[in-house]
């Protein structure tokens, strides 16, 4: 099974326990989902774990791939993971959250919560591909975790507009 040889590799890399970016840079690149290594593919399964890290309930990088292959996978890896396996991700956890389509509402109810995924299309078409990330929001505005490919660092925005419009919102989840 693919997915139990890249739970196997994936172990033995060292993460530590700190916040996962920059997808395509260091040990992160090095990991693998489906076919391919996550600097290609691995958003969604990067977007899990932090948002666990966020909640307070930390579970390992390829603890995370492991469990959501089978069912999340679009096409053995080549378009990561669907947006939507993320929900059952969070209910066969238990990890409450409110998932939301319309970007208007998602913004609302952001700005009373503090920790939330959203998955959005690069360019306003589907061609570009799609990105997953997990966001929090702080006193500055909201803290964007693996923002992009080569960004190790999380990047602030000061409001959730400078970084997301309503044109390329696919769903979002907060943390209740």
């Amino acid at each position: 099974m693919l997915e139990k040889r890249n739970y196997n590799k994936n172990k033995t890399i060292d993460l530590g326990d700190k916040m996962l970016n920059g997808q395509g840079a260091g040990k992160l690149a090095t990991c693998r989902y489906g076919f391919f290594p996550m600097s290609y593919n691995g958003c969604e399964i990067i977007a899990a774990c932090n948002f666990r890290r966020l909640i307070g309930s930390p579970v390992p990088l390829h603890e995370v791939a492991k469990e959501i292959y089978p069912y999340g996978n679009s096409f053995s890896g080549l378009f990561g993971t669907w947006p939507s396996a993320l929900r059952r991700y969070f209910r066969d956890n238990n990890i409450k959250v409110k998932e939301l389509t319309k970007y208007e509402d998602f913004k609302a109810e952001f700005s009373r919560g503090k920790y939330a995924v959203i998955s959005f299309w690069n360019a306003h078409h589907i061609f570009k591909g799609l990105h997953t990330v997990a966001i929090e929001n702080i006193p500055e505005g909201v803290k964007v975790y693996n923002r992009s490919n080569k960004t190790e660092i999380p990047v602030t925005y000061s409001k959730l507009d400078d970084y997301m419009d309503s044109g390329r919102f696919i769903r979002g989840y907060i943390a209740d």
